[in-house]
């Protein structure tokens, strides 16, 4: 082929490719999207609406803070949730009180899942620790052997330090008493390890809600807006559906909180 002919086809072949991109956004592997309580099997359009919004956005992990199916251990309701996700997503999910509430559901969400009832999974220079806060004979607690691992985790040298779990550590007025704050003298010390090693941000479910609150340096998020009855109507107290996207900016985060129209109705940075 004449070096001309040659050349007009490769300049053909790299618009068409800079065309197709624009088109297809590519996955952001530095970004991740938060979203709790969605509770399928019994409701289930939020998440279908949130699925869709992050392949548009080429966002592929999605971190879920518990709640995630409504009946425990149901297994139709766990290939339900899959099924939404799709296999362009990957789902990094800490188990709350309706999918996991005794040995036999927890077996249930291991089998459907494929993880361990806690682990952890490092992304780029970002460490995300998912706790289980239903253990069961632990419900509401972090003690025993998954304290000992956090401990461990927690020392492994990462610039961020992201933790979820189900139950909040420090709820809001409408969640007092049965959240994390049941056992004080045992919130307080997984708290306190929180401050030791640096953790940026906490996010939580279990209150069907939005709140963000920052004590001692760490970041406290309470994110159940994603599809479970609401447990205020007031929107000035966190009332209302809600996800989280957090991007990359300038090596450190930036976190929107979207309602399901749109708006962004928080926003706020991470930087180490």
């Amino acid at each position: 082929m004449p070096m001309k002919r040659y050349t007009i086809w490769l300049i053909f072949l790299l618009v068409l490719l800079g065309a197709f991109s624009t088109l297809c956004p590519a996955a952001d592997n530095s970004s991740f999207a938060i979203i709790g309580d969605t509770r399928i099997g019994k409701a289930e359009s939020v998440y279908m609406a949130f699925i869709d919004r992050m392949e548009k956005e080429g966002v592929h992990t999605v971190v879920h803070v518990g709640d995630a199916i409504d009946t425990p251990g149901n297994a139709e309701e766990l290939e339900r949730l899959f099924k939404i996700t799709g296999n362009k997503i990957t789902l990094y999910l800490a188990p709350g009180n309706h999918d996991v509430n005794n040995r036999r559901s927890l077996a249930a969400y291991i089998k459907a899942t494929g993880r361990e009832p806690y682990y952890s999974v490092a992304q780029n220079d970002t460490l995300f620790l998912l706790l289980n806060t239903e253990l069961p004979g632990q419900e509401g607690r972090i003690t025993g052997q998954q304290l000992s691992w956090l401990e461990k985790e927690l020392s492994r040298d990462f610039n961020y330090k992201f933790v979820f779990l189900h139950r909040p550590l420090f709820p809001t007025t409408f969640g007092t008493g049965y959240c994390l704050d049941r056992y004080p003298a045992e919130r307080d010390r997984l708290h306190q390890l929180f401050v030791k090693h640096g953790v940026a941000l906490v996010g939580a479910g279990h209150q069907h809600l939005y709140d963000r609150s920052r004590k001692d340096g760490v970041l406290y998020v309470i994110t159940g807006g994603g599809g479970a009855p609401l447990h205020t109507f007031t929107e000035d107290y966190g009332g209302f559906m809600h996800y989280i996207v957090a991007k990359k900016r300038n090596g450190g985060y930036l976190l929107s909180v979207f309602d399901f129209k749109g708006t962004v109705r928080d926003e706020f940075s991470l930087t180490r």
